[in-house]
């Protein structure tokens, strides 16, 4: 049976090589992560917050030359 596309619930199966692999080796030893989930996780949120900043800084952009139009 196939799930829905709007599923909240993704499996992501991968192998870090080089230099992601030493940070997350890095991460764990400094207890700055718990596990590679939480950094995954810590990743998707981190640029999640730099997108929706980038995002508002445009619509600000964007509202800013249409008020200097305005004038």
């Amino acid at each position: 049976m196939k799930k829905a596309s709007n599923e909240k619930r993704i499996r992501i199966n991968m192998t870090l090589e080089g230099e992601p692999a030493l940070w997350l080796n890095e991460w764990k030893r400094r207890g700055l992560i718990t596990s590679y989930t939480d950094a995954v996780i810590q990743a998707f949120r981190a640029f999640y917050e730099k997108i929706t900043e980038q995002d508002l800084k445009s619509a600000q952009l964007k509202n800013l030359r249409r008020v200097e139009d305005e004038l």
